[in-house]
């Protein structure tokens, strides 16, 4: 009796372990990401160099590089929270798209964020502080975009 039981009581417990770990439901979304990122990773042409069109793009715009290299794990390619690493954090990331939220804060709060931190204002620690790898006219465009996204 008591072996019926361990092998129920063991049944039942790889049973919620894998629905808890299911990545089924994940999956389109983590197939979407991946093929976005390998597409926007750069390809050097035969005798070694950089794609003259990918070059001038990246010279054109280092702010949405800057984005993509730190904040789109979390907030999204495009800024709505659904970034790789959003599926696991708690709480989510900051939806930038919410339009509630662009009207109660201004931009020093989100220069804050940035520089500092989400725990520097009292938000999640998980966020963190990126004074130390961008400059203020970076910040500032990283500004400019989040509000972009805001309209």
């Amino acid at each position: 009796m008591r072996a019926i039981l361990a092998i129920l009581a063991c049944a039942m417990f790889v049973s919620s372990c894998m629905d808890q770990y299911n990545p089924v439901p994940y999956w389109k979304q983590f197939t979407s990401e991946r093929q976005i990122t390998s597409a926007s990773q750069l390809k050097l042409t035969d005798k070694g160099d950089l794609p003259a069109a990918k070059v001038e793009t990246l010279a054109a715009d280092p702010i949405s590089e800057k984005y993509s290299s730190l904040c789109s794990s979390c907030h999204g390619v495009d800024g709505k929270a659904d970034g790789a690493a959003a599926l696991a954090m708690n709480p989510k990331p900051r939806n930038f798209h919410d339009k509630a939220w662009q009207a109660k804060v201004d931009d020093t709060h989100i220069a804050k964020v940035i520089k500092e931190g989400g725990a520097a204002v009292g938000l999640s620690g998980t966020m963190p502080p990126w004074g130390a790898v961008l400059s203020d006219d970076e910040v500032k465009g990283l500004i400019a975009k989040i509000r972009d996204w805001g309209k």
